[in-house]
């Protein structure tokens, strides 16, 4: 597990550092964690594109130049999968937090008793999420898919599509029913149409009759289950930790 902190107020940094320096202790007989600090979000930035991502995020808001929140647009635009915790004295950005899905929005002062179930409960979900797949039968092939990669699952005629976060798109024959038991399972997935499964994580906003994908991709939700998937939407994110918003 990677970590990397930006936040602007050194005197933060080492609050939220000596959290972290616990929780690596307390894991460190069967997980490796390591983590990184930063001052400025462009340097951030620039450690991504030289040597990779993180798996989680700390982000302070309210930083000079490029703020939290645009930071963790930039960073959304290569990486879905990494979770972001926000850190800010105002609760004002909370609201934009949901636009580039937010693992949990917390506020300053940090207190250790609220940081370390968070750190807990976000690397639960990372191994969670690494281990939790499907096989699916392509043509001639059979393909293992990770299931936290799977943005939506459509159903045209006989033919299921698998589309994932890096744009690529698997197909194979079936029904729909055939993949409702193992993904609906997974509380992050809902069916919203008689045509579409998707996966919440993936989630911008929601509108009177579609989802928006992170990718922009628009997905209609049935009118009949409308207000019931609208509040599975809200239920999960609240449930995910997000009650604070």
């Amino acid at each position: 597990m990677r970590i990397a902190l930006c936040d602007d107020n050194e005197a933060e940094l080492l609050k939220v550092k000596q959290v972290l320096e616990g929780f690596i202790v307390k894991n460190q007989s069967h997980e490796q964690i390591s983590y990184r600090m930063f001052t400025e979000g462009d340097k951030l930035l620039s450690s991504i594109n030289k040597s990779g991502g993180y798996d989680l995020l700390i982000l302070d808001v309210l930083m000079p130049g490029m703020n939290g929140i645009e930071l963790a647009e930039e960073i959304r635009c290569s990486n879905n999968d990494c979770k972001i915790i926000f850190l800010t004295s105002s609760p004002e950005f909370a609201l934009n937090s949901y636009k580039v899905n937010a693992f949990f929005y917390l506020l300053k002062p940090i207190l250790a008793s609220e940081l370390e179930p968070l750190l807990d409960r976000a690397l639960f979900e990372l191994i969670k999420e690494k281990s939790a797949s499907i096989v699916i039968k392509e043509t001639g092939k059979l393909t293992r898919i990770k299931i936290h990669t799977i943005q939506y699952v459509e159903s045209i005629r006989h033919t299921i599509c698998f589309h994932l976060r890096n744009h690529q798109v698997l197909y194979c024959n079936g029904t729909m029913n055939e993949f409702c038991e193992v993904l609906l399972s997974d509380l992050k997935f809902v069916k919203c149409h008689k045509s579409f499964i998707i996966n919440m994580d993936y989630v911008t906003s929601i509108t009177s009759k579609d989802f928006i994908m992170s990718d922009k991709t628009i997905i209609p939700i049935s009118r009949q289950t409308y207000k019931q998937i609208k509040a599975s939407y809200i239920d999960y994110f609240f449930d995910k930790g997000n009650g604070s918003l």
